[in-house]
């Protein structure tokens, strides 16, 4: 490797570091096209039809691609570490203009040394002054060698006064709660200057900081901004900056997604009728799906509520046990609703699952239920619980294991050989809304 590759090798990772969300951009836009495609060849290997993976590649790959070039356009060139920013003038090791600084109201006696009162912060600083107001709020100037060392003294006053509930950047400074004084924060950290306001409300502090006017008083110590790193997609930014520009995109963002989760999820899932077969009346695909009972397999098919509508219900895990004097039970349960469409010859399908867990004791009692509907393309489940077994009558069994296995396949399998052979189409849907919706959501 030649000395020319090894800089841009070290420019690039300056750059990377530089800037996170670039890094987590080029990240997503490599590492989900390595998942889905490692999962695409075990699909692939399996006979599995590959439409899942292709929904997933469009519903994530643009989203991540949108985010790259975003990150792409705003990121920086690094600033050097040991880059030195103008400062505040300085005489006799003590800051000048104090005035200016902490405000017109504040009592030049109250102003003190500070570096010797906070040994870990501002070790590093060239001057560092704190002043106190009659009314509680206060004030810290602290200026550094250079621009790192004041980066470095304001992430260990962050830690050292344990903030919380932050808001803020680094441009416009950060607003905080100080975890063991309790009082509100604002801290601004310009070039080598650190700046640090307390009042014990957020409305004093803001007070205190606006005393500063650093804007007024001490512009030239505001570094100038960091230049592009790819000034050539700078116009991609003036397009997007008016917020009618702005939510333009949104719009259009949602109208694809929303578009695609529904229509891509059906497409995705469906199965079309088997080759060379001639489609059946309803009242003969409605045996065929009736037989499937005469199986050995784990669920049952019902009568749904209304005509044309069937239930297949498999209810895969049903235990109570107890284990340190504490009663535990669970219950899983997953339905498919299949609703036969004549005149088209489709049978829509629609997942529900649901689980419940709960345990008693002396401490209390807890409950967490879940329910959910969609599509489910696949889903493969094991677990094992241990303690002393109930049956349903709540008498122990002599048992001290209970494992359920549960595989999605097995119960959809039968049913859309069913409905594919029978010269039907499988077409699972994430809500079956009325037929003036079908166009969304088929």
């Amino acid at each position: 490797m030649t000395a020319s590759s090894d800089s841009f090798l070290s420019q690039m990772l300056a750059a990377l570091r530089a800037n996170d969300g670039l890094m987590v951009g080029i990240v997503l836009c490599v590492a989900l096209p390595l998942v889905l495609g490692f999962v695409g060849l075990i699909m692939r290997a399996a006979g599995v039809s590959l439409r899942p993976i292709l929904f997933m590649a469009v519903l994530m790959l643009p989203m991540a691609l949108v985010f790259l070039i975003g990150q792409l356009v705003q990121a920086r060139v690094p600033v050097a570490e040991t880059q030195k920013s103008p400062g505040l003038e300085l005489r006799d090791g003590r800051l000048a203009d104090r005035e200016e600084l902490f405000g017109a109201d504040v009592d030049p006696k109250l102003i003190r040394e500070a570096r010797s009162s906070l040994p870990g912060i501002l070790d590093e600083a060239e001057a560092a002054e704190a002043a106190v107001t009659l009314s509680g709020e206060t004030m810290l100037v602290a200026q550094f060698p250079d621009d790192a060392a004041a980066k470095r003294a304001a992430a260990a006053y962050h830690r050292g006064f344990q903030l919380h509930g932050t808001s803020g950047d680094e441009t416009h400074g950060w607003r905080a709660k100080r975890g063991l004084q309790g009082d509100f924060i604002e801290m601004l950290r310009t070039g080598r200057v650190l700046l640090v306001w307390t009042g014990l409300t957020r409305e004093a502090c803001s007070a205190r900081r606006a005393a500063t006017r650093l804007d007024l008083h001490f512009p030239a110590i505001t570094p100038p901004p960091p230049a592009p790193l790819l000034p050539a997609l700078q116009p991609l930014a003036a397009v997007f900056a008016p917020l009618p520009a702005k939510l333009a995109g949104s719009v259009l963002m949602l109208v694809f997604y929303v578009g695609w989760f529904f229509k891509g999820a059906a497409w995705a899932a469906s199965a079309p009728p088997a080759a060379g077969t001639v489609p059946v009346s309803r009242q003969e695909l409605v045996s065929r799906l009736m037989a499937v009972n005469d199986l050995d397999v784990p669920f049952t098919i019902t009568n749904g509520e209304r005509p044309g509508q069937f239930i297949a219900d498999w209810r895969y895990a049903d235990a109570k046990w107890v284990d340190h004097a504490r009663a535990h039970g669970l219950r899983r349960s997953f339905r498919l609703r299949l609703s036969l469409d004549e005149p088209g010859r489709v049978v829509r399908i629609t997942d529900y699952s649901s689980t419940c867990d709960w345990s008693a004791g002396p401490r209390g009692a807890s409950l967490d239920w879940k329910a959910s509907t969609g599509i489910v393309f696949f889903q493969v489940e094991r677990q094992s619980v241990f303690g002393l077994q109930l049956d349903e009558h709540g008498r122990f069994k002599p048992e001290l294991a209970y494992t359920y296995t549960f595989n999605l396949d097995e119960m959809k399998s039968p049913l859309r050989e069913a409905v594919t052979r029978s010269g039907w189409t499988w077409r699972p849907t994430v809500w079956q809304g009325p037929s003036w919706l079908r166009w969304l959501t088929e």
